[in-house]
This record gives C-alpha cells, sequence and structure tokens, in this order.
C-alpha cells in the first residue's frame, strides 16, 4: 500500500496532465485512500484550472465526507494564493463560507475571510466579506479573536469608531471566554 500512496502522491505532484491527474484521483478514490492531505497535494497542482480545483473539491466532500471542513478550508487556501485574480478572490470567499457553513462554531473561516479584505480598492466582495462575518459571528464559540481581527481591519480603514466598537466586543467576549 505504502508504494501504492507513493505513486498516487507523486502524480498528484508532478503530473501536468488532468487525464492523469483524474485517473490517479479515480483510483484513490476508488482504492478508499481517505488521507485528505494526499488529496491536499493534488488540488495544489498548478496545472489544474479553477474549474478542475471545484470538481475534486466537491467530489472529495462526497466520497469523504468527515473532511469536508479541511477540504473547503484547504480549497479556499488555494484560490487565496491567487487572489489578485478576481474570480479566484471569489472561489476563496466562497469556499472559506461554504467551511464555515459546515462547522459554524468555528472561528478559523470567519478570520481567513477578513484575511481576504482588499485595502487599496473597495470592491463587493469587500462589503460581502464584512457582511458575512458580521452576522455569523454570533454563533462561534470564540468571538473574540472575530471581534479582535475586525477591529484590526477597521483600524487599517482609519474607521476608529467601528475599531473601538469591535474592539470593546472582543474585550467582552474574552472575559466571558476566560482569556
Amino acid at each position: 500500500m505504502n508504494d501504492f500512496i507513493a505513486r498516487i502522491e507523486n502524480i498528484f505532484r508532478n503530473a501536468t496532465s488532468s487525464d492523469e491527474l483524474f485517473d490517479a484521483f479515480r483510483e484513490a478514490i476508488n482504492t478508499r485512500v481517505t488521507d485528505i492531505d494526499l488529496y491536499k497535494i493534488l488540488l495544489g497542482n498548478p496545472s489544474l484550472s479553477r474549474d478542475e480545483i471545484k470538481m475534486f473539491a466537491e467530489k472529495l466532500t462526497k466520497e469523504i465526507p468527515g473532511q469536508a471542513f479541511n477540504t473547503f478550508m484547504w480549497t479556499a487556501s488555494v484560490f487565496e494564493n491567487h487572489k489578485d485574480d478576481y474570480d479566484k478572490l471569489e472561489d476563496a470567499i466562497k469556499y472559506y463560507q461554504r467551511s464555515f457553513e459546515h462547522s459554524p462554531t468555528n472561528d478559523l473561516p470567519l478570520i481567513r475571510l477578513l484575511g481576504l479584505y482588499n485595502f487599496d480598492i473597495d470592491t463587493l466582495a469587500n462589503k460581502e466579506i464584512l457582511d458575512f462575518v458580521d452576522s455569523r459571528v454570533i454563533s462561534v464559540n470564540v468571538k473574540s479573536r472575530v471581534y479582535f481581527s475586525m477591529a484590526d481591519l477597521y483600524k487599517r480603514k482609519e474607521n476608529y469608531l467601528l475599531a473601538a466598537k469591535y474592539l470593546a466586543l472582543g474585550e467582552k467576549a474574552a472575559e466571558r471566554e476566560g482569556k
């Protein structure tokens, strides 16, 4: 089995042919390989198109549903690496949102979403990020980290009123969380 995994990993890491990647993926799935780290190598293969990355990610979440959160987070981070491309930025936002919807008590997707905020250009994506985070922070277990991240964001935007609001919310949440 180790030789099989090594062969699949080599293909995921080095292949430039979509057909070869798809065949190796199908073989790994049919052999019931559930090591998500192996599939992360595939999703990070630079020869894949946006649509191919999404296709593999969707198939992974169906085949290994227990790893859906990790798959969505990893897929978002793959797209985040190319956030200068607006389509890939939108994909990163979508996959962080999906990871949050899969685990609505986890603060990490919200914090990563805030990291996608564009301070240079005011875009619709910025509004979508802020609206999503602000409306969902209530469900996370560790709200303080999200509030402190929002305070930092507003401070960078030089909106000191909102920065102070979120700083106060973060401090109050941190007290409740015992931090």
